[in-house]
């Protein structure tokens, strides 16, 4: 179990961990990374079906491991859907799971789609919106404690009626409560985003905004962050082009959008972007700092509803929120299906960001970063992984031993059982783990909208690797672990630069390699008289 190091908040005492050691410089290549696939089965397996499309990584029970929602979804019976209950299970701390006890996981009443998580209430536990389809209002459940659950109203974000892809928790207008995002009716009508504020716990609906995103667009993953360095949270939509693809009638918006957060529940749709062209149609869609230059790169997994190309892409952002194309990425060609989740994560601890990606019925990819942000696909990297209807892409520490694993949604169901499958990482380590756990002064962990600089030094020169936690990390998916970096071997950690939701900064200077190291929410000074 990894030793917890609280860290001291004060001036005077900035940590309590001794000072990272020089790995020395290192002594062979970084080899590539090795994940392992296997089939996610808990007890006879019989209850493990449906159509997961998403998974989030949370700790629902906050006992400092990271749990698994899937979302049940539905399948088809005749003309009638039949549908599946959501599932949620239990880490027992080493990476080994139980089905959660409480009732609300065996009912089988809606047709489940992503989870967002977060501390609502605040009362230090995850609190889950859950995105529905079929017409019917999404679903609220608040963490009771001891992973038990209750469903009950959030105002109109669980009257509002949609067929919602997505959801996310995000304080929209920086007024330290989160507020929330619904909607992305991909492969059903087109219809807006819903966007609701949070005054006082009380959730309504706000309309006649730019980050609805069009009444007949077609969303996919909706990625909230602070694009642009501002301090504010932005947001970037993958919209699909699926109605035109159908002969139908083409949506409003058929290509992704940025939306630029002005303040004030101002927001601008974004004009002369890199991606703003139907022929980078999307619907899964994965952001990082790809180039470690301080600002959040995209990819987009293309639609697969043909054009000249339809390759996957990545774009790359100057700092300010202006994408370009990244023409030395060459992703993967797929004209007939979707390509749904990502995930841009350090896998084998060397200091920059792969990439892992799905594509409808095909096996997972995994693209390896040399760097300076140029990708090589690691053929072969993924042992025991097969072709599926992937679709949810979660990344985080499922067995606690320092580096990042991956839990991927099928979104339907196989004659293998593949209903969640984990990849399990055993790759060599090329350094260090550094994990920061953020946690607010009630406990709850990485609060949605914090941002995290680490910066190491080694012979090279300072390394800068940039995180910040969100409420959907890809295609109806939620990362848990925001905050693992890898520590190349020959470098040392400096410092970590937070930045809370609030904007408020801390910087912690004494960190401890391969443990914990959990940073306390400072109290917000009292102002003059």
């Amino acid at each position: 179990m990894n030793r917890l190091c609280a860290l001291a908040l004060s001036a005077a005492a900035l940590g309590c961990a001794a000072a990272p050691r020089d790995h020395g410089a290192p002594t062979a290549p970084c080899p590539a990374p090795r994940l392992i696939a296997s089939s996610l089965i808990v007890g006879d397996g019989a209850r493990d079906r449906g159509f997961p499309g998403g998974v989030s990584l949370v700790d629902v029970d906050n006992d400092g491991d990271l749990d698994l929602m899937a979302t049940g979804g539905y399948s088809t019976v005749g003309a009638r859907p039949v549908y599946r209950a959501n599932t949620l299970y239990l880490n027992d701390g080493a990476g080994g799971f139980t089905h959660a006890a409480d009732p609300e996981f065996s009912v089988a009443d809606n047709a489940n789609s992503g989870s967002t998580w977060a501390d609502i209430d605040g009362d230090g536990d995850l609190d889950a919106f859950i995105g529905v389809q079929h017409g019917r209002p999404d679903v609220f459940l608040r963490n009771l404690g001891g992973a038990r659950f209750a469903r009950e109203s959030l105002g109109e974000a669980t009257t509002t009626r949609g067929s919602n892809f997505a959801a996310s928790w995000v304080d929209m207008d920086g007024d330290g409560d989160l507020d929330l995002m619904s909607g992305g009716p991909t492969l059903e009508l087109g219809a807006p985003l819903h966007v609701f504020r949070n005054d006082a716990s009380v959730f309504t609906r706000v309309t006649g905004l730019a980050i609805e995103n069009g009444p007949t667009a077609n969303a996919g993953a909706i990625l909230w962050a602070d694009y642009d360095n501002d301090g504010d949270q932005d947001l970037f939509v993958a919209n699909s082009d699926i109605l035109r693809a159908s002969n139908m009638t083409p949506g409003d918006i058929e290509a992704p959008q940025y939306y630029r957060n002005d303040g004030n529940w101002s927001f601008v749709r974004t004009q002369g972007q890199g991606f703003d062209d139907r022929a980078y149609a999307s619907v899964g869609a994965a952001r990082g700092d790809i180039d470690g230059d301080g600002d959040f790169d995209l990819y987009l997994g293309h639609s697969g509803y043909g054009g000249a190309n339809p390759r996957d892409r990545i774009f790359i952002n100057d700092g300010a929120g202006r994408f370009a194309l990244d023409t030395r990425f060459e992703g993967h060609a797929h004209r007939d299906a979707q390509g749904f989740g990502a995930q841009f994560v350090d896998l084998d601890l060397d200091g920059d960001l792969d990439l892992l990606t799905t594509v409808w019925n095909e096996a997972p990819r995994l693209f390896i970063n040399d760097g300076a942000g140029a990708f090589t696909y690691a053929e072969g990297a993924l042992f025991g992984a097969r072709a599926a209807p992937y679709t949810g892409v979660a990344a985080g520490d499922l067995d606690r031993d320092g580096d990042i694993d991956v839990a991927l949604g099928s979104w339907g169901e196989t004659a293998d059982g593949d209903y969640v499958t984990i990849l399990r990482n055993d790759s060599e380590r090329c350094g260090a783990s550094v994990r920061i756990a953020l946690r607010t002064r009630a406990g709850a962990p990485d609060p949605i909208g914090a941002r995290v600089t680490l910066v190491s030094r080694g012979r090279a020169g300072e390394r800068r690797q940039l995180r910040e936690a969100s409420g959907q990390s890809s295609f109806r998916s939620q990362n848990g672990d925001e905050f693992l970096f890898g520590l190349p071997h020959g470098e040392r950690a400096m410092r970590a630069e937070v930045r809370w939701p609030d904007g408020r900064a801390q910087i912690i200077t004494r960190l401890a390699a391969n443990r914990v190291n959990v940073v306390i929410e400072r109290p917000a000074r009292a102002s003059a008289m």
